[in-house]
This record gives structure tokens, C-alpha cells and sequence, in this order.
């Protein structure tokens, strides 16, 4: 009885492993596993975005949490002028989970 019980148990876990193990294999496949990194710099007045998911807003909050600018990204790869005084800012690419804290010069 119990070596049938542990052969069970041996069973499920194989079959969960297994599954788990195709659900990666599909991810990458589908290219859900090697999306490039969304880049970020800050020169001056003026952001450069690389790889941005076109279609999302990119949006500017002061340090407070308060939004001050907010536009929508045209292209994945692109520059933006901010018109906001000097300062400290949080950049927020709505719908992902890209935020970073930047400083206009």
C-alpha cells in the first residue's frame, strides 16, 4: 500500500514538473520570455526611450507623486521633450512595470 502511494505521489509530481516545464518552453517560444528591456536616458530636457511598448503613455510625476506631463508613445524607439522646470521626476510607462526616477538639467 505504500509503495503504491508513493508511486503516486512520484506520478503527480512528475506530471506537474512536466507542466510547468512546457509552460516555460512556451513562453519563450512565443517571445513573452526574451523581451528586451525597456532603455531609458535623460539628457538635458530630453528623454530617449528604447524598446517602449507603442501604444502606452509615458508619464511624469513629481517626487510629491503628482503627474506633470504625460504623452503617448509613438514608436518603440524615440525622444521626448519634457517641459517642466529643473528638478526631480518618477517616469511611469503606464501598463507595465517600468518606473525611474530621473532628473531634469
Amino acid at each position: 500500500m505504500k509503495k503504491n502511494l508513493l508511486s503516486l505521489v512520484l506520478l503527480m509530481l512528475f506530471l506537474c514538473f512536466q507542466t510547468f516545464a512546457q509552460d516555460i518552453k512556451s513562453k519563450s517560444l512565443n517571445g513573452e520570455g526574451d523581451r528586451a528591456a525597456i532603455e531609458i536616458s535623460v539628457v538635458g530636457n530630453r528623454i530617449y526611450i528604447e524598446n517602449a511598448p507603442v501604444g502606452k503613455r509615458i508619464e511624469i510625476l513629481s517626487i510629491l507623486g503628482l503627474k506633470v506631463s504625460e504623452s503617448e508613445i509613438k514608436t518603440s524607439s524615440g525622444e521626448y521633450i519634457l517641459n517642466v522646470p529643473k528638478g526631480y521626476y518618477i517616469l511611469r510607462i503606464k501598463d507595465t512595470d517600468t518606473i525611474r526616477k530621473i532628473a531634469v538639467r
